[in-house]
Formats: structure tokens, sequence, C-alpha cells
């Protein structure tokens, strides 16, 4: 039993869950610099009680708080940084409040609100500094959290905006496929009616005159030695039409896709997709192959309006009687929202027809682990094959993940 990851993202690129992992341990290591700094055992154990809840705000305002209070989380920073600043003026308690003003301003929707929070917080660090130090320059901090929280929203536009480009680039680059395939078929019709025009016309014109041959040669007595080469000369014409005409149908054919253009579909998705492929490949019916491949395509699309920025796992599992796809994506990341790219209405309802249609069966939802949305598909194979599914995927092989998709709220 094998098993292959593909990494088809950008190449390992800084990830969102790498920024917040050092701000964690930024603020950890700040804490940890007021605790020594406070004088006295009592003033450290509050420091350090404080730290504790400036973390205990940063996080909650990143996972467990529902979006209408998630402002709560950065205000909890807030508040134990300014009270940390004060037990602690040579520790780092300033750090708390910047971050804890960066993270408000994302979280409070743009209008007089989210101003005014920004403004007080500003204006009370400003004049907390200036009282520390004794110095009216102090109030230039003030200017600093401005600018920082200024900083944060201008970072989470442009991130909006980026989720929604990735967003459209799935779209166009789904539409540019069926583009290509309908020219592909287009071309391959006007071979086709070329082929039937020259080739089958000729060919069927070469037999109706060899059998005219034939039988005038038949009228006059002619003898077997010239019948018999005329005889075959008009079999192998009948045979070379019958060809002919086949090749003219399978010309008007598109090809269809498969499980092993799965690695190609997952490379060149614009945001960040792994593919993984374990067990001994089996065969599908190529009508199966093709409904697999659309799924799935159907399933990184939705992924990426719905769950824009999220990573997307694909993974292909296959044994003796099935093949098992998961298309899997792990939810809206935190402080981020859809793309709100909308698409048709109908994916998962075509995806379910089209998997039904191959004798297959597709189910989608919530993750089990109520992370993300999850669709699982699952296709019989006509035989099982004598060649390893890791071989299958070709290119950068990494470590990786499980499956998810939808449609109204996609993962797979």
């Amino acid at each position: 039993m094998a098993s292959t990851w593909l990494d088809a993202g950008p190449a390992r690129r800084w990830t969102a869950g790498s920024r917040r992992l050092v701000g964690a341990l930024t603020m950890v290591a700040c804490v940890a610099v007021s605790v020594l700094a406070a004088p006295g055992t009592t003033p450290k154990a509050a420091v350090a009680v404080l730290g504790a809840g400036a973390e205990l705000g940063a996080l909650m305002g990143r996972r467990f708080l529902p979006e209408r209070w998630a402002a709560l989380g950065p205000a909890l920073t807030i508040t134990t940084g300014f009270a940390i600043i004060v037990l602690a003026p040579n520790g780092l308690g300033e750090v708390p409040v910047l971050a804890g003003a960066a993270a408000l301003a994302t979280r409070v929707p743009a209008g007089p609100v989210r101003g005014g929070l920004v403004a007080t917080v500003a204006v009370a660090f400003g004049v907390t500094i200036m009282a520390i130090t004794g110095s009216p320059i102090g109030l230039l901090a003030g200017v600093g959290a401005w600018l920082t929280a200024d900083r944060s929203v201008e970072r989470a536009a442009l991130q909006t905006e980026r989720d929604r480009a990735v967003a459209l680039l799935a779209e166009v680059e789904a539409s540019r496929q069926a583009r290509q395939e309908a020219a592909a078929v287009e071309e391959r019709g006007r071979i086709a009616r070329e082929m039937h025009d020259v080739l089958a016309h000729s060919l069927a014109g070469l037999s109706v005159q060899l059998q005219a041959v034939r039988a005038i040669a038949a009228r006059e007595g002619a003898p077997a030695a010239l019948t018999g080469p005329i005889d075959r000369a008009a079999e192998l014409a009948r045979d070379g039409v019958q060809e002919a005409r086949a090749a003219v149908g399978a010309l008007r054919v598109a090809p269809l896709r498969g499980v092993d253009d799965l690695g190609g579909l997952v490379g060149g998705f614009p945001g960040e997709a792994r593919l993984r492929v374990s067990g001994r490949a089996g065969r599908l019916a190529p009508e199966a192959g093709h409904a697999v491949y659309r799924a799935v395509q159907e399933g990184l699309t939705n992924a990426a309006r719905y769950a824009t920025g999220s990573p997307i796992d694909v993974n292909v599992v296959w044994d003796d009687h099935e093949v098992r796809v998961a298309v899997r994506d792990q939810g809206v990341p935190a402080g981020r929202g859809p793309s709100g790219v909308r698409g048709g209405g109908t994916g998962l309802r075509g995806m379910a027809e089209r998997i039904e249609a191959v004798g297959g069966s597709l189910t989608a939802g919530p993750a089990p682990d109520g992370t993300g949305w999850r669709i699982v598909l699952r296709v019989p194979v006509v035989a099982a094959a004598g060649r390893d599914a890791g071989a299958a995927t070709a290119g950068t092989v990494t470590g990786g993940v499980v499956a998810a998709g939808g449609d109204g709220k996609m993962g797979a």
C-alpha cells in the first residue's frame, strides 16, 4: 500500500498558521521580559497572570468567539497590556496593546465605531507612555498605535482582494479548460469531417468500382487468377471503409479525463491545494474516471468560493472494489470571510448526478471534526491493476492531509 503526497500549492510559502505561531511566541517572550522587569514577587505574579490573559484574548479573537463578539478578544489583550505597562514600566506591555489594537481594527466593521475605538486606544496609549516616561514625546506612541491599526486594516483589505482573486482565478481556470476542450472537440470534428469526405468517400468509391470490375470480369468469363485478386481488393476496400468510419466516429468523441489527470488539476489550482494518492490503482470505466475528475474540479472551485484562503486537501484511496475520493477545506481562516464569488447553486447536485450515473455515490457536509467542509465520492473499479497508485502522481512529493469542498459552502 503506497501513499504519495503532492503539494500542488505555491511552493512552501509563509502561511497564516506560521505567522500566528510567531506572533504567539513573540507575545510569550514579551510577557516573560515584563515579568522579569516587574518589581517584587506580587507584581511579577500579577504580570504573569495578565500576560496569560493577553494571550487568551488573542486566541479568543481568532478562534472561539462568534463574529459579532470577536472584538472582545482584542479588547481583553489591550486591557491586560495597559495593566502590564503600569505594573512593569520597564517591561514590554506595549506589545500586547499594539497587537490588540491591530486585531481590534479588523474585528470591527468600518465606520465611526471602529474609528472611535481605535482613536480611544491610541490616545490612551500615548497618555500612558507619556505618564510613564514623564515626557510629552510619549504622546507620539499614540500615533504609532493608530498607524499599526491602520496598517492592519489595509492588510486585511488586501487579503480580502487576494482571496477574491484566487476564487476568480479558480473560476477562470475551470472556464479556460472548458473552452480548450470545446475547441479541441471542434477541431477533432473538423478533422473527422475531412477524413470522412476524403478517405471514407474515396474508399467507398473504390469498393464500388472494384465490384463493378468483378461483375464485368465474371460476365466475360475471366479466369480465377484475375477475379481472385479483385475479390481480395474489394474486401480490403470494404474493411477500409468500416475502419475509416470507426476512426471518424472516435475523432468526434471528446477525449475523457481521468484520475491520472488529478495531479495536473490540483497542480494548476491557484490556491493552496495538496493531493494524496494511496493504494494500488485499479481500472475505471472512462466515463467513471471523467466523472471523478469533474467532481474534484467542482469541489476545488467551490472551496475557493466559500472557504477562500483555506488549504484544500484531495485524498484518493484505491482498494480492490472502489476508489474513494475526498475533497476537504479547513473552513474560512480566522479574521477572513468568503470571497463573495457565487456559483450557480447546482454544483453539489450536478456532481452527485454525474457520479450516480456511473454507479457511484457522493456525500457532502461538514467535516467530522467540525472544521471545514468535506465531499466524499465512491466509484466502483472495473478491475484491479498491477501498478502502484503512487506512480500516477508526478511532481514534488511532500507531506499532506485529507479532503473537503461544497456548493453553498464547499470543501470535499
